[in-house]
């Protein structure tokens, strides 16, 4: 069985990344591959205007993984330059 990528990426820097979410499969499992300490993922459900810090479902000293179950519409993803995400 493989596992189907949705979306990925790696940080260019320290400003946060805005992915959208539109047509991505539910649910959706989101890591973060990061050991910084001001490392996030964040959720909009109203086209980015707002965000919102869920609970995450695992968290290490370098990985943050998030499973959700309900339609959202972007993702902000903050951490350091060459942290990589990915949404499957």
């Amino acid at each position: 069985m493989s596992i189907t990528v949705f979306n990925s990426g790696v940080l260019p820097s320290a400003t946060p990344v805005v992915a959208s979410m539109l047509g991505a499969p539910l649910p959706v499992t989101i890591t973060l591959k990061s050991a910084d300490v001001t490392r996030n993922v964040q959720l909009s459900t109203d086209g980015g205007t707002e965000y919102f810090s869920p609970a995450f479902d695992q968290t290490t000293a370098t990985m943050l993984v998030l499973v959700v179950t309900s339609n959202i519409t972007h993702i902000k993803i903050t951490g350091v330059a060459n942290d990589t995400w990915r949404v499957l």
